[in-house]
């Protein structure tokens, strides 16, 4: 990447204030914070800062991500994800790097690998599973059968003294 786009990635560009609320999807190019709240999915090219008071009700799509408000979906990183002690993050993470302070709340599946170039995020439910077989390995319950012994009784199992 050159020197002037990494620096237009970097560059705070869009600011998003505590008592906003954007509904629909928000693409961004560069770095943004939120401090409000958007109702539908938040991809930047850059780094997405969630504040305290920030809300995102969608997917979240960026090249790194500080999280410490709030996400309810998923969290999808080419980087690094920090989540800030009182996040609550509500759905799948995916990043290279991922940092969890203390007091965070995270539910969800969490994937580290690395996305080859070009192939994108495919859910976990696409990809075809063979059945499981579980076979039953509870012995079959057979009388228990009195023998007697020349001195005293004894009872067995399966043939099997008790």
């Amino acid at each position: 990447m050159s020197e002037k786009n990494n620096n237009e990635a970097e560059r705070l560009n869009t600011i998003i204030g505590q008592g906003t609320v954007i509904k629909g999807e928000c693409t961004v190019k560069g770095t943004v914070r939120v401090d409000g709240m958007i109702d539908g999915s938040l991809s930047a090219s850059g780094v997405a800062i969630i504040g305290k008071t920030g809300e995102i009700k969608g997917d979240l799509v960026v090249q790194n991500s500080i999280v410490g408000g709030r996400v309810d979906g998923s969290v999808i990183a080419e980087g690094k994800i920090e989540l800030q002690s009182g996040a609550k993050v509500e759905g799948d993470i995916k990043a290279k790097k991922l940092v969890v302070e203390e007091g965070v709340f995270f539910q969800g599946y969490c994937d580290m690998k690395e996305v080859a170039k070009g192939k994108g995020i495919e859910p976990a439910l696409a990809k075809p599973q063979a059945p499981t077989v579980v076979k039953d390995l509870t012995p079959k319950r057979e009388k228990l059968e009195k023998v007697t012994d020349k001195d005293d009784e004894q009872i067995t199992f399966q043939g099997e003294p008790i």
